[in-house]
């Protein structure tokens, strides 16, 4: 069997990547930390990494149990570096979150995970996965 190519597998990787930065969304992302009762789940627990949609998101409860991959990009404020070393985070969508001024209203264990809570707001990329 022939050894592939390390230009053509570098090729490949790259290729990946950049498919994945642009199938994302991007936007902003705020934390809340009131779980139950949900708009999709009612008064049924479903953990604490999850997040809810803003209106446009949201699409009248269209995105009820779908699964995002939310990554921290940047600031928003004065806080510098609000990104940690896992910038990125899984969540289901439970809730809706009319107002909440964001794109994704995280929950705050989620926030955590990929950015400061100090920073409140943060920029980030979205990508349904589910």
């Amino acid at each position: 069997m022939a050894a592939r190519s390390p230009f053509l597998i570098s090729l490949a990787l790259v290729l990946i990547s950049y498919y994945s930065l642009v199938t994302a969304d991007s936007g902003t992302a705020t934390f809340y930390n009131k779980y139950v009762p949900s708009k999709c789940y009612g008064n049924k627990d479903q953990g604490v990494m999850i997040a809810a949609a803003n209106d446009a998101l949201f699409q009248n409860n269209a995105t009820c149990g779908h699964i995002y991959k939310v990554t921290c990009t940047g600031p928003t404020n004065a806080v510098p570096h609000p990104c940690t070393s896992t910038p990125t985070v899984t969540v289901k969508i439970v809730d809706l979150c009319p107002g909440c001024g964001g794109t994704i209203d995280l929950s705050k264990e989620a926030f955590a995970k990929i950015a400061n809570p100090v920073a409140g707001v943060i920029k980030i990329e979205y990508q349904r996965i589910k």
